[in-house]
């Protein structure tokens, strides 16, 4: 028979003093535990088979379960001890729970189970997971949430984490099922009711709402069917990892993939584009060099003109590139800008390239002034220039350009209104497409709206169009008040 040296004692036998020094030290994290805890515990020796030291609670109760510790040592040398040994005396159930080793030494605690089971439907019952304190402890720690029911899903326990992944006090006998949000309801009623009937475990998932984050909480959740024979009361436990954050993840790589995608796909298209516009003037140019080899000197005069053009629209794709590429990659500058000087800059520049002279209107104070960069705003209003004097309305008298600034207290509108040839309403869904030319009028790369927008996207602003075909175009751009 085991010999309990000490019961009660605390090792008053010299021979135990260094035994219990050792112990002492192995077991120096759980000294609070084992001396103040609320249940009895001893520490047993694997080799031995002695009792190495007890607490104050042993002290105190062991006659509760003493005719206990024999048949205990019988069966504690004979079966395995880590799922406990359940022993009965007087009509009342004992289990000795193994709750932390070391080496080989044991600490041992007896928790009486049949008050338990008697008493689980009181208000003043405790419930078996907090009957250990180094359970309830643990299960505090946990990263996931954990609640016991009955089998009408009404709490008899949780911890902490369930508690937060509500954010919001959790009332007696709440209702876990009222509380969640599952997809697909009739699947799930059909997983609880196998659950029932073959036990084991089924997993699902659903929604929790936070009341304190107002946030929507994803969970993947492990329900168990548990009952007396696990000394608890007949219902479930449900095991709670909340994936909200691997959902975000999720969700953010696959638009980031698809953002991916959607650039590879335009880079493929703007190569191809560029590959195509810059062969276009290339070979123009190659054909007119073979011609002015075999022609006369009045033939290369005629042939001049051409030769300007070739190269002034090659310059102007390339200008247009390196714009692109200006305003990818260079810082923006944000300084006050006049808006009247850029505009008459502008103006001037494209009045010289196509030598007319419409009748403009110009509904812009003198010193008003913006906050922005004056090389990209001045791209911009260049373009829209272009495009107006470009598609003017020869069959009209006069050609007509009107410009004009407003302010709100969110943004300023400039407006560049012409009175050409308008655009028709099947261009309009593609006219800020990269290298797209709306009309057989168009001479230019395709480049000018797309990279117009592109800028001031940059700038903070944006840009609409509308118009009338054959009677009038007006470009409204939006240019943020305070940046």
């Amino acid at each position: 028979m085991v010999q309990r040296i000490g019961l009660g004692l605390y090792g008053n036998q010299k021979n135990d003093l260094s035994v219990n020094c050792k112990m002492e030290n192995s077991f120096e994290a759980f000294s609070d535990f084992f001396e103040q805890g609320h249940n009895p515990m001893f520490i047993i020796d694997l080799k031995s088979y002695k009792f190495l030291n007890v607490n104050q609670q042993f002290v105190k109760n062991h006659s509760r379960f003493e005719r206990l510790l024999p048949l205990f040592e019988k069966n504690f040398k004979e079966i395995e001890l880590k799922n406990g040994i359940q022993l009965e005396q007087d009509g009342i159930e004992f289990l000795f729970n193994p709750v932390f080793q070391n080496d080989d030494k044991v600490l041992i605690q007896i928790l009486e189970l049949k008050p338990y089971l008697n008493s689980i439907n009181t208000t003043s019952a405790s419930h078996l997971f907090e009957e250990s304190t180094i359970n309830k402890l643990l299960l505090n720690k946990l990263p996931s949430g954990i609640v016991h029911t009955n089998k009408k899903f009404e709490s008899l326990w949780f911890n902490d984490k369930f508690h937060l992944l509500f954010g919001r006090e959790i009332e007696d006998n709440f209702n876990f099922i009222d509380a969640i949000y599952v997809k697909n309801i009739s699947q799930f009623w059909n997983k609880i009711e196998k659950l029932n009937e073959e036990g084991g475990q089924v997993s699902f998932s659903f929604v929790i709402h936070n009341v304190k984050n107002s946030s929507e909480i994803f969970i993947n959740a492990t329900a168990f069917f548990v009952g007396e024979h696990h000394q608890l009361e007949e219902g479930y436990i449900f095991i709670l990892e909340d994936k909200t954050e691997n959902l975000n993840y999720s969700e953010e790589i696959t638009k980031q993939n698809l953002a991916l995608n959607q650039i590879n796909h335009e880079l493929d298209k703007f190569l191809y584009s560029v590959s195509h516009n810059i062969r276009g003037p290339i070979a123009s140019l190659e054909g007119l060099m073979k011609v002015i080899e075999i022609s006369d000197i009045h033939t290369v005069n005629e042939l001049k003109h051409h030769l300007r053009l070739n190269l002034r629209l090659l310059n102007s794709f390339v200008n247009d590139i390196s714009n692109v590429a200006t305003n990818i990659h260079t810082h923006v500058n944000f300084e006050k800008v006049n808006l009247r000087n850029v505009i008459e800059q502008m103006l001037f520049f494209v009045e010289n390239i196509y030598d007319i002279n419409p009748k403009i209107s110009t509904e812009i104070p003198v010193d008003y002034t913006v906050k922005t960069d004056a090389n990209r705003l001045g791209i911009i209003i260049k373009c829209l220039l272009k495009n107006s004097f470009q598609y003017r309305d020869k069959r009209k008298e006069d050609f007509e350009l009107k410009l004009k600034v407003t302010q709100n207290e969110d943004f300023h509108l400039i407006e560049v209104i012409d009175n050409g040839i308008g655009i028709s309403d099947k261009v309009k869904p593609f006219i800020f497409d990269m290298f797209y030319r709306g009309t057989e009028l168009s001479n230019g790369n395709g480049m000018g709206l797309y990279n117009s927008r592109e800028i001031l996207k940059k700038l903070g602003g944006t840009m609409n169009i509308e118009s009338k075909e054959r009677e009038w175009t007006k470009v409204k751009i939006y240019l943020p008040v305070n940046i």
